[in-house]
């Protein structure tokens, strides 16, 4: 028996289209336990005093000395805090999943949004270890606050943006307007949060397209299905 995603397409007995209001629907609840992680686990540090606070987010850093001492503990809980913004980045969280969810199944979107997580961090702060190695930064650069949800928020928004659904695509053209300002300050500098986000946009919109093929396929087959009208041309479809 094949297990499917909860929020890819259904077709009912008879085969007729999934109501897209219920698949919509779907797709928000299941991209709420992203978000609502992230507001939990901000808040829990929030709530420890101010030494320990500090340790906690000392330890869930992605900088260098992390990454060879815990690489998998911070890569992961890194993107459960954030130091900013946590109703902006929860809500934006929320619509971006929701919106690529629409289109690739809720696990695919979250799978998507952190394999991007993932390789943006260890990109630039590969570039970090580089500059350290060449002397063009100083060795205690090593160190540094590298933690928050904006390579997964920034992933599902431009993947959605890319690859959604025409409403989607609407929702991810609108939530990555709202951070673009923000994301790119000392790209030039080779700011590491900057080259991040450089980063989380072009992974998103490449690794979208195989995806987007795994998603079209159906049950049982390694290739696209027939092609559906609400999504954008020269994309597999379902």
């Amino acid at each position: 028996m094949e297990l499917r995603d909860p929020t890819g397409p259904r077709r009912p007995q008879g085969g007729r289209p999934e109501d897209p209001l219920r698949r919509v629907g779907r797709a928000v609840l299941t991209a709420l336990p992203y978000p609502l992680l992230l507001v939990a686990g901000t808040l829990s540090v929030d709530a420890l005093p101010d030494r320990s606070r500090e340790a906690w987010l000392r330890y869930v850093s992605t900088d260098l000395a992390n990454l060879g001492d815990h690489p998998l503990p911070c890569l992961l809980l890194s993107a459960f805090v954030t130091e900013g913004e946590l109703v902006a980045w929860a809500v934006l969280g929320l619509a971006g999943l929701a919106a690529l969810g629409v289109r690739f199944g809720a696990w695919r979107a979250l799978t998507l949004a952190f394999a991007v997580h993932l390789l943006a961090t260890l990109v630039s702060q590969g570039l970090v270890a580089y500059r350290i190695g060449t002397g063009a930064l100083p060795g205690s650069d090593r160190l540094m606050s590298d933690i928050g949800p904006s390579y997964v928020v920034v992933a599902a928004l431009v993947a959605a943006l890319g690859h959604g659904t025409r409403w989607g695509r609407v929702v991810g053209a609108v939530g990555f307007a709202v951070l673009a300002p923000s994301l790119f300050g000392g790209l030039a500098d080779l700011d590491v949060a900057a080259v991040g986000h450089v980063v989380s946009v072009a992974l998103a919109l490449v690794l979208g397209w195989p995806v987007a093929w795994w998603a079209a396929a159906p049950a049982g087959t390694s290739g696209p299905g027939p092609a559906r009208p609400d999504a954008g041309p020269g994309i597999p479809q379902e």
